[in-house]
């Protein structure tokens, strides 16, 4: 890649043997974003993936403690395995995860799934088998939200999820009140009959306050007839120091204290965000409801379990049956991994806070929060102006060519074309020009992937979610300063 004097790059030259039409093709054909950004990333390996919400931080000590000493696998561990997990394996869950989640927790409310959104969908087919959902039913999201809770919940369950702006104390603070999910119940056509959070929030990184899950529970338990998930898959990902602290659904009175909370309460969790095991897609369903119960063990009408659909097979029976029977000094070592990881997790945000601070690049921070895995970036005042968005045209679909590219970026892109390289395509024609636009220069003469908050269901364009924990943390700052260097025209009055 060839620097330029600010020390961005210029455009990599386009996969060999790829044309333009071939890389438009693969990359259509991955219909969900961050398949589309798995694509992108085998095409483009030199542009870094900060979109993507993965963790490497914890893979050293997994290495060292783990995946070294797995030894062969044995007979017994190509066979098939309970389809929503051992007996064993739903016991160590339990135990690790009483700690964060609540004393009280039992392995046989715990079941086992090929990740946390498959664990995601088998909850709403276990609700409709019920009676309690029907296709087109309505689920609250709070927005800007994970992209993937569309297909989990639409694609198959046949439901409709339905952003919840958070406007009630501004629509560019981003805090979840009570008041925006009542506003958001009573303004739908037909009551939802699910309320969805994700604590600590993806991709704006806050812990709910206890007091604000007591009065949301309170609400939706007593005077609406929604059932509630709550995805704690980062519930782990905890700064030092951070405040508001976790709390997770299973710990707050609203649930402990309500009898009926217990059949219309449900937790998502898995391994890939908080142990970094993204690829081993092994989630869990954690529910009291006799109707979960039922679908997830299959014990109703002759109907299999909803997980031997989307098992936890032998695969993750091996390898996470041997991370949890793991023991350091004598302790749990998993248990003392999420310990230690809070520190790493802590140093790795620092020293990306102070990357962005040091070279002027906007996010969204309020002093003592808890940024799970993320930054939430705030590159409003860097998008060109309305109608002015350049996608180069030699690589399709693109947008609608105009004379001009926004200042500060004209002598860049003429650079680029002099020197006879292939611009990035664009991933996400779907959003607004100007945000894809901007995703797309950093992408290309940054060579940094950020996820447009659009993706995210962010009403307004121009915010970004930037994963610090999805490389080395060196790579990651490295990653931030070309993207500083890129945007410092606009800081210099370049604009």
């Amino acid at each position: 890649m060839a620097g330029n004097a600010n020390g961005s790059t210029t455009p990599q030259q386009g996969p060999e043997g790829r044309s333009p039409e071939e890389i438009t093709a693969l990359l259509a054909g991955a219909a969900d974003p961050e398949q589309r950004l798995a694509v992108h990333q085998d095409l483009y390996p030199d542009v870094t993936n900060l979109a993507t919400a993965e963790n490497v931080l914890v893979y050293p000590s997994l290495r060292d403690n783990v995946f070294d000493r797995l030894g062969v696998l044995e007979q017994k561990d190509v066979k098939y395995a309970p389809s929503y997990g051992s007996p064993e394996i739903r016991h160590n869950v339990a135990e690790m995860l009483r700690p964060m989640l609540s004393p009280d927790l039992k392995s046989e409310d715990i079941f086992g799934t090929s990740g946390a959104s498959a664990a995601l969908e088998c909850l709403a087919f276990a609700l409709k088998g019920g009676g309690i959902l029907r296709s087109g039913d309505r689920v609250l999201l709070p927005a800007p939200y994970w992209q993937g809770f569309n297909w989990c919940f639409e694609q198959r369950p046949e439901l409709v999820t339905v952003p919840v702006h958070l406007q009630e104390r501004g629509k560019e603070n981003f805090e979840l009140t009570l008041a925006d999910l009542q506003h958001a119940y009573r303004t739908q056509p037909e009551p939802p009959k699910l309320l969805v959070l994700t604590n600590p929030n993806n991709p704006l990184g806050d812990n709910y306050s206890k007091d604000l899950l007591e009065s949301i529970y309170r609400w939706v338990l007593n005077e609406t007839g929604m059932h509630i998930i709550s995805d704690e898959i980062y519930a782990h990902s905890q700064l030092a120091g951070a405040r508001p602290e976790f709390v997770s659904a299973l710990g707050l009175d609203a649930y402990r204290n309500n009898p009926e909370a217990k059949n219309r309460v449900h937790v998502v969790w898995g391994f890939a965000k908080d142990f970094g095991m993204s690829g081993f897609k092994a989630g869990v369903v954690i529910s009291k409801s006799p109707v979960v119960h039922e679908a997830m063990q299959g014990v109703k009408d002759k109907q299999n379990s909803f997980s031997w659909f989307s098992p936890f097979d032998s695969l993750k029976h091996f390898v996470i049956g041997k991370m949890l029977e793991t023991t350091s000094e004598g302790k749990s070592y998993p248990v003392e991994l999420m310990k230690q990881y809070r520190g790493w997790l802590t140093t790795a945000y620092q020293d990306t806070r102070r990357a962005l601070d040091d070279g002027g690049v906007p996010y969204r921070y309020r002093e003592g929060q808890n940024a799970a895995q993320f930054f939430w970036l705030d590159l409003r005042a860097y998008l060109p102006p309305a109608g002015t968005a350049v996608i180069p045209p030699e690589i399709g679909p693109h947008f609608p060519q105009l004379d001009r590219v926004p200042e500060p970026f004209s002598e860049r892109s003429t650079e680029a074309e002099k020197q006879g390289t292939v611009a990035l395509p664009i991933l996400f024609p779907d959003i607004s020009s100007e945000e894809e636009w901007l995703r797309w220069y950093v992408a290309t003469y940054a060579q940094v992937q950020l996820l447009p908050g659009q993706l995210l269901s962010c009403a307004e364009p121009g915010y970004f979610r930037l994963c610090y924990t999805a490389v080395d943390t060196a790579e990651v700052i490295a990653s931030v300063r070309r993207i500083a260097d890129l945007l410092a025209p606009w800081a210099n009055g370049g604009r």
